[in-house]
């Protein structure tokens, strides 16, 4: 899969959304969230995502992203939410302007994850971050607002 230069995605991510998928994991009552270190949503804990990049499968991109940012895959995903965030624009912000499909993926034991170079840490919070809940809309009432 070919992919764009940096200079050239910085001035796409400026002008067209970008389309990400998101993951929360979860173990009975807890979430797994990781720190982020890059804008949007730099020093915060937030779910597992990325972009999905042209021409690819979900299934392939959930691979993608979960060995990347956790170090492992699950396959069992299953869609919960959609959301259509809007971040400030800040130098050097991997995105401004996210439609983000949202997969829930419940883990039979909290595990430590192999954290890439984005993030610098996690949590298994009671909590989802709440600028998650405020701005998805969430299918099935699988969080009341």
């Amino acid at each position: 899969m070919d992919y764009l230069p940096e200079e050239a995605y910085q001035r796409i991510m400026k002008s067209i959304p970008i389309f990400c998928i998101d993951f929360l994991i979860s173990f009975q009552n807890r979430y797994l969230l990781i720190k982020r270190k890059e804008e949007p949503l730099k020093n915060l804990y937030w779910v597992i995502g990325g972009r999905l990049m042209f021409k690819e499968k979900i299934t392939h991109a959930a691979k993608r992203i979960q060995e990347r940012e956790i170090g492992r895959y699950f396959s069992n995903f299953r869609e919960i939410g959609f959301s259509n965030y809007f971040f400030p624009d800040k130098q050097n912000s991997r995105a401004t302007h996210t439609p983000t499909l949202l997969f829930h993926i419940s883990v039979k034991e909290m595990f430590n994850p192999v954290l890439d170079e984005q993030h610098n840490n996690f949590i298994w919070s009671e909590y989802i971050p709440e600028e998650l809940i405020k701005q998805t809309t969430f299918f099935n009432n699988f969080i009341s607002k």
